[in-house]
């Protein structure tokens, strides 16, 4: 732990993105089941992702279909403004993220620990916008990271059951719901994180032992 604390002190802010990016991502043909994916959310002060910033980070690993809740975390990020209004929705208010952690330290870890991973999230577009923008913001330059959905993934199973999509059906309440798995508090960044990796496990076993990543992209579409 030591010998990686100072790897990374030594490590330009620069080097951690391209460190990253030349870390290859699996194959589209990889099996599922032999494919490592870090489920994650983001809490936000805002749904600009120019203008907003991130307050909370929560990530979970799942690893040859596993939850790994031993790698499982959670921060509070120091944000540069108020969080104003947004706390209605996270919970988390001004003095709680004082004593947070700095943006670039959390994304070091991201980048450094779990490069070659493939990244959920539900409802990803968003979580993968802010994430690249909090890139160039700390790093000056924001790496491709590969995602999948399980919002859409969702999405796409209904429509193929030939059921109408109402409004709340795709929230991740509704998604836990629909397919019997523990109800979890809203807007907290690990335990939606954690309920986005159960979810993504229910979707898989449903699709059958022969889906490989170029199926799951084809869903998140």
């Amino acid at each position: 732990m030591i010998f990686n604390w100072l790897l990374r002190k030594r490590t330009t802010l620069s080097e951690i993105v391209t460190r990253f990016s030349r870390t290859a991502f699996p194959a589209s043909s990889t099996p599922v089941q032999q494919t490592d994916f870090l489920a994650l959310d983001l809490e936000l002060t805002g749904l600009n992702p120019r203008k907003d910033h991130i307050v909370s980070i929560g990530w979970v690993p799942v690893k040859a279909e596993e939850i790994v809740l031993s790698e499982a975390r959670h921060y509070l990020i120091c944000s540069p403004v108020s969080v104003g209004q947004s706390a209605v929705y996270h919970g988390l208010h001004d003095h709680q993220l004082a004593n947070g952690k700095e943006l670039s330290q959390v994304l070091t870890e991201l980048l450094t620990d779990y490069a070659g991973f493939v990244f959920v999230a539900h409802h990803s577009q968003l979580d993968e916008q802010f994430l690249r923008i909090a890139c160039e913001r700390c790093f000056g330059k924001a790496p491709r990271f590969k995602f999948i959905d399980t919002m859409k993934m969702e999405w796409q199973r209904l429509l193929r059951q030939g059921k109408v999509v109402k409004h709340d059906a795709l929230k991740l309440p509704s998604c836990l719901k629909r397919h019997n798995l523990p109800e979890m508090t809203n807007h907290h960044a690990l335990e939606d994180a954690y309920s986005c990796a159960l979810l993504l496990l229910s979707q898989l076993k449903l699709g059958g032992n022969k889906m490989t990543l170029s199926d799951l992209y084809l869903l998140s579409r």
